[in-house]
């Protein structure tokens, strides 16, 4: 069963797990020792931490679970028009069995249920781009890095 909890301090081992299992391939790509690889992973990892507190101050940080078991993380919040899509993560092992859809399809009820639309930023190149795109969103935006996606409701009538 997929069931969400909220994080605490309590949960930073496994999300820091979480970040390295997310970015294992592209660091490997970089012919870095083992040593290299974590002191780069725990200093991108706290970075990124640290970011999404400044910026989303308010988001709901969660720890999503299969069975009682951490298995990713999705970090929400809500703005004036919209919900925020700040980030969703899953471990390599859970990746394509259905369960991020049936977390942002969550996400998009309770937008549904506020008259909002749900906004997210995607690297370029990043898979889970196809999976915003068969799920209704639409790139309204883009930079040489990110691409800004949305999803309305309307889109979906």
């Amino acid at each position: 069963m997929i069931t969400q909890i909220l994080s605490t301090p309590d949960d930073d081992p496994f999300l820091y797990d979480l970040y390295a299992n997310v970015r294992n391939e592209e660091i490997s790509a970089f012919g870095w020792n083992d040593t290299e690889k974590q002191a780069f992973l725990g200093m991108q990892f706290e970075m990124q931490q640290r970011s999404y507190r400044m910026q989303y101050p308010n988001a709901e940080h969660r720890i999503v679970q299969l069975d009682g078991r951490p298995i990713g993380r999705l970090i929400t919040a809500e703005a004036a028009q919209s919900m925020l899509l700040i980030d969703i993560s899953m471990l390599l092992d859970y990746r394509n069995q259905g369960i991020g859809t049936r977390l942002i399809r969550e996400l998009q009820s309770q937008a549904v249920a506020l008259d909002k639309s749900v906004q997210l930023h995607v690297r370029i190149g990043n898979p889970a781009k196809s999976l915003y795109e068969r799920l209704g969103f639409r790139v309204h935006q883009s930079t040489e890095v990110y691409e800004a996606m949305e999803w309305q409701p309307a889109y979906i009538k």
